[in-house]
């Protein structure tokens, strides 16, 4: 919002600097007019302030995003159409897959929950990980946490999302334990 606000200051004394004078200093001084060099200043000074505003702007938009980020929501789409090749829970050398039927229900889950975003700490512990495999290749780590919650981990950044699905992270402590 502050952004906008400024962009649009910046803006008017841009487009309108004999008016964005007045409004400053004019009105102090009785029967005044602006000097070129004033009307320059107050131009220059709007197209910096646009800029700075435009800055902002896009900076808080794409810092922004809470828990309905872009990520979580291409996950699920992913999940939904189906790119599912196999999963896989326990430590990754020796994670055994899951059943076609196992696998099914689990991405049906993962599809449907809500996920809520939060910033990774400097260090966080698990109980266990699984790994999702995707048709072209490419694969997702879930985090399969100490007290009981899974969480998607992206590749990048500092965000990570948890998984609020009470049966999904049952099927997955049966799972783990089953591969024990």
């Amino acid at each position: 919002m502050g952004g906008f606000l400024l962009m649009l200051l910046g803006l008017f004394n841009a487009v309108f600097p004999y008016p964005s004078w007045y409004l400053s200093v004019g009105w102090r001084i009785k029967d005044a007019e602006p000097t070129e060099a004033a009307l320059f200043t107050n131009r220059a000074v709007g197209v910096i302030a646009a800029i700075i505003g435009l800055v902002i702007m896009v900076s808080s938009c794409s810092f922004g995003g809470g828990g309905s980020s872009g990520y979580a929501s291409a996950f699920q789409k992913r999940l939904l159409a189906g790119e599912v090749q196999e999963m896989r829970i326990g430590i990754p050398a020796d994670a055994p897959s899951l059943s076609e039927e196992e696998l099914a229900r689990a991405v049906d889950l993962m599809a449907h929950a809500p996920m809520d975003g939060f910033t990774l700490g400097m260090s966080y512990s698990g109980a266990g990980e699984a790994t999702i495999v995707y048709m072209d290749g490419t694969s997702d780590d879930l985090l399969i946490t100490t007290s009981g919650g899974i969480e998607l981990l992206p590749r990048s950044g500092d965000k990570a999302y948890r998984i609020q699905s009470d049966e999904l992270e049952s099927l997955f402590r049966a799972w783990m334990s089953r591969s024990d």
